[in-house]
């Protein structure tokens, strides 16, 4: 596996310091289109409320020499495996931006790679696609957090080059096991919960009815804010199960 960090943190804070909700807007299209190559950098608002703090502390943190560190180990894990990924860490922020939408979004770039495929116009060779390491302002910045982001979003980006797109809520689950346990995510289910989240969701694991998956997958909050009909379940309920599911395949 090989694996290439693009810095952009230091570029997306000073977008920043343009004045001007046109100007700003101006410079982060530049900065997306203007270089030798297109930056997936769809998701991020340059009019969101906390990403300056956000930014400055994750470079504060050098969070991008840990994260190129982090590929190291992730290359050395996985040497065997012929990927090869280009990635780039993007700051996510909700409160009246107008942009993005916490868990619809999350649901887009987790299942439908979107923000993440390289286009067909760009010069870069020798590289499979873009991975984008999303990390969300409602998250404390933590050189911990951006390890486990980093192995998250590589294992996900190589189960989905060998399985494709997740399009059932079996497939769904299965990536997002693997993800999580490659990042060593705990646990957070009690065994009462995780046996009920089980008992509702084993019927529903080959729907590919994209409300159904979503309800599945994030809990009813997160369903009734999206629109769709909840399941009864607990936020991140599909999450949860997806971790220690332990029936559930989730190899590369």
């Amino acid at each position: 596996m090989r694996l290439t960090l693009h810095p952009s943190l230091r570029e997306l804070r000073t977008l920043y310091d343009v004045e001007g909700m046109m100007p700003r807007f101006r410079a982060y299209v530049d900065l997306m289109t203007g270089g030798p190559e297109f930056l997936p950098l769809g998701a991020f608002s340059p009019m969101g409320q906390r990403q300056a703090a956000f930014l400055d502390a994750l470079l504060a943190l050098d969070a991008e020499g840990e994260a190129a560190r982090e590929c190291r180990r992730v290359e050395a894990e996985l040497e065997g495996m012929p990927d090869r990924f280009r990635l780039l860490l993007v700051v996510l922020d909700e409160p009246r931006n107008g942009w993005t939408q916490r868990w619809l979004t999350d649901a887009e770039w987790r299942f439908q790679a979107k923000y993440d495929t390289l286009p067909q116009s760009s010069p870069a060779v020798g590289f499979d696609r873009w991975v984008t390491v999303q990390l969300w302002t409602d998250t404390a910045p933590s050189l911990d957090t951006v390890r486990r982001e980093v192995r998250a979003s590589v294992w996900r980006a190589a189960w989905q080059a060998r399985h494709g797109l997740p399009v059932t809520l079996r497939q769904m689950l299965a990536q997002e096991g693997g993800a999580a346990r490659f990042a060593g995510e705990a646990l957070g289910f009690g065994p009462e919960e995780l046996a009920y989240t089980r008992e509702v969701l084993t019927p529903l694991l080959d729907s590919d009815h994209w409300p159904t998956c979503f309800a599945a997958l994030y809990g009813d909050d997160a369903a009734r804010v999206a629109g769709f009909p909840p399941l009864g379940l607990s936020r991140r309920a599909g999450f949860g199960l997806a971790l220690g599911g332990e029936a559930l395949s989730s190899e590369l």
